[in-house]
């Protein structure tokens, strides 16, 4: 079906919206000095974790290396998976000298993709079909292949995730977000950044940048 090109340029990051949060009304944030992020679950789950730890820092708050903390669960022949127990995460906490963890899932992980589509007169001769669930957008003609576009898709992430005690094994704070990028590292800081965002006003650990 024909379409014009500009109606079909959606707005990039129309998918943005702010994280969900849960918060453990029992929970002494105070408490909380330092803390590691472990790999996340899913595709791209190191990315994720990095760009966690990344945000976390740039809040002022105490991170384990994630390399370090690579080498003492390889050496104590600890998983990094999200679904751990109460006594893994003790001893976690007594390994690494943490206060808690950060664990998370990636529940979705989309690069963003290019097409070269032909046009006539402003209209599209090719059907365009909306991939990845992201937002399509016109990057302009191409130098010599007239009556053609550069059609692009932005990248898309879903992340979750959790803050839990290591003494008690209990979730202090949770979230999940999915945001729209123009690569999928973008995508995850801007979902990463949120997520420490809503844990300022909470967590006095943390700056209030």
């Amino acid at each position: 079906m024909k379409k014009n090109l500009l109606f079909l340029a959606l707005p990039l990051f129309a998918a943005c919206v702010a994280p969900k949060v849960a918060i453990n009304q029992h929970a002494d944030f105070s408490a909380v000095k330092r803390v590691a992020v472990l790999t996340f679950s899913g595709p791209n789950g190191d990315t994720a974790a990095d760009l966690m730890t990344q945000s976390l820092l740039l809040h002022g708050a105490d991170v384990v290396e994630r390399q370090k903390l690579g080498e003492v669960m390889k050496e104590n022949s600890l998983t990094s998976s999200g679904y751990f127990d109460q006594t893994t995460a003790k001893q976690l906490g007594k390994l690494l000298g943490v206060d808690a963890l950060f664990v998370g899932t990636v529940a979705e992980s989309n690069a963003a993709s290019k097409y070269l589509v032909n046009t006539s007169n402003g209209a599209l001769l090719t059907d365009v079909t909306k991939v990845n669930s992201g937002s399509l957008h016109s990057e302009g003609s191409v130098a010599g292949l007239p009556n053609s576009q550069i059609l692009s898709t932005t990248a898309n992430a879903s992340l979750m995730a959790r803050m839990v005690d290591v003494q008690t094994g209990s979730i202090l704070w949770a979230a999940s977000m999915s945001y729209e990028g123009l690569d999928l590292t973008t995508a995850m800081s801007g979902i990463t950044d949120s997520f420490v965002t809503s844990l300022s006003p909470i967590w006095p650990s943390l700056s209030s940048k």
